[in-house]
């Protein structure tokens, strides 16, 4: 094999490892979190979930994709779950307790690609947590 040959190889397996990596992760659970930007446009992202001490968790892998920085500006989002949606109030949670329990709910119910995703792009992971519409945060 020549050196074209190699190039070749090399440029391939990160594509495929990524493509591999999209399609493993959109075979589990993917939920739509419905947020308003600041004209009042509805944007949907698909994100993993969990469920942890009886409300959904959502989580970032980067401090500032838009979606985030809608729920800043507007926390009011509607999650569309196994074709049903429904109306929250998001929460940016910080603390060190929820993080690691998020993430190995995270872990638990996603497994290795969760785990790959971590080594690849989940650095500054932000919780959100959603709290249904007119009911406060339980504690």
């Amino acid at each position: 094999m020549g050196y074209r040959g190699v190039l070749l190889l090399v440029g391939t397996i990160p594509f495929l490892v990524a493509i591999g990596s999209f399609i493993a992760g959109e075979q589990l659970e993917v939920v739509a979190l419905r947020t308003l930007d600041g004209e009042g446009h509805a944007h949907d992202t698909k994100l993993w979930i969990v469920d942890h001490e009886g409300r959904p968790w959502v989580r970032s892998v980067r401090p500032t994709p838009r979606w985030l920085e809608r729920i800043r500006a507007t926390p009011r989002v509607e999650l569309v779950r196994n074709g049903i949606t429904t109306t929250y109030t998001a929460s940016i949670v910080a603390t060190a307790d929820e993080k690691r329990a998020i993430d190995e709910a995270m872990t638990a119910k996603y497994g290795w690609i969760d785990r790959w995703y971590e080594l690849l792009v989940r650095h500054e992971t932000i919780l959100v947590r959603l709290d249904p519409d007119g009911v406060p945060p339980g504690r």
